[in-house]
């Protein structure tokens, strides 16, 4: 599986950063995410750092799944 870091401008300011994969380029759902960042340098820091902690697990849940399995 490939993931990428998409950083984003935020509409209110500050950056916006989420991790997915190819097969669901949205961000409607993806595996990692952070609404506000106050720089672009810590958007990336903050995502780049969460690719590397992703490369060592055997197992990704997305935002949604993340919430389900966190109110059962």
């Amino acid at each position: 599986m490939k993931l990428r870091l998409h950083v984003h401008r935020a509409f209110t300011g500050g950056w916006c950063a989420d991790i997915d994969d190819d097969n669901d380029r949205q961000p409607d759902n993806p595996y990692w995410c952070v609404d506000q960042w106050p720089t672009l340098h810590d958007a990336i820091t903050a995502g780049c750092t969460q690719l590397a902690e992703f490369a060592t697990s055997h197992h990704l849940a997305r935002v949604d799944e993340q919430y389900t399995l966190q109110a059962a």
